[in-house]
């Protein structure tokens, strides 16, 4: 007989400590985009920029919104601030981008029943890129 474990509800894995897990990937920074998951975030943005006039990245688990801060501050830097906007959506509130530029978004929220606002001018309800 093989033994099955039994594996938490959304309720219960929301409620656990391994969401807030600093070892995991919660302070991760731009770089380890590209180191972990193979994906270069200012090169994937500035390129699709190109080609619309409105960007919007969602970054799901997003932790402390280090990469996402870090990414406004380059997209700034390159005149691209006000055409990209950045959404992290994380269930712990340990956000460390203080105070926030409009073009980025903290929310603490699961992602079970979260769904991007319609009614900004951002719209449409999708994203872009989402990580």
């Amino acid at each position: 007989m093989i033994f099955m474990p039994r594996l938490l509800d959304n309720n219960a894995l929301e409620n656990s400590s391994v969401v807030a897990n600093c070892t995991m990937n919660r302070e991760r920074s731009l770089s380890g985009y590209n180191r972990e998951l193979g994906l270069n975030i200012m090169t994937e943005l500035t390129n699709r920029s190109e080609n619309s006039p409105r960007i919007r990245w969602l970054d799901l688990c997003c932790g402390t919104g280090r990469a996402l801060e870090e990414t406004t501050r380059l997209l700034a830097h390159r005149g691209l601030a006000d055409q990209i906007e950045i959404v992290g959506l994380d269930l712990v509130d340990h956000f460390t981008a203080v105070p926030t530029p409009p073009t980025l978004r903290l929310i603490t929220h699961s992602v079970t029943d979260w769904a991007p606002k319609t009614d900004t001018t951002w719209s449409p309800a999708y994203m872009d890129c989402t990580t």
